[in-house]
């Protein structure tokens, strides 16, 4: 005797992993809804965090005009980039921290060039 073709189990099968694959579907959509408000937040955020350091900044240079805080130190002026291939001549080598004349990163002072920007050393006692 044959079983009627809606009561085969590969078919009952069938069903059940469409359910499941448009249930894992809504899930996905779910999630990527879930994770796009989430970057829309933290670019919210970011965005509210840089507006308070403005406003923080704005209240130290105040309060240093008014002599309650000590005065803001000044941000130095930028300098143009050198010309990469002119050397940056120190005195001797050393194995002490340096801080590279062009871009600032600490460094041994017995280096040949700067690990970072590149720029060539060159050492007056050698």
């Amino acid at each position: 005797m044959d079983i009627p073709w809606f009561l085969k189990p590969e078919l009952l099968l069938h069903a059940e992993m469409l359910d499941e694959q448009e249930m894992l579907r809504r899930e996905a959509g779910n999630s990527y809804a879930r994770d796009h408000e989430q970057d829309l937040q933290i670019k919210a955020l970011q965005q509210r965090v840089a507006e308070l350091e403005q406003q923080l900044l704005a209240l130290e240079v105040l309060l240093a005009e008014k002599g309650i805080l000590p005065p803001v130190p000044q941000e130095p002026e930028s300098k143009p980039p050198a010309d990469p291939s002119v050397p940056i001549v120190f005195a001797e080598r050393t194995d002490e921290q340096i801080a590279c004349p062009r871009c600032g990163k600490q460094q041994p002072g017995n280096r040949n060039d700067c690990y970072f920007c590149g720029a060539l050393f060159r050492y007056e006692k050698e």
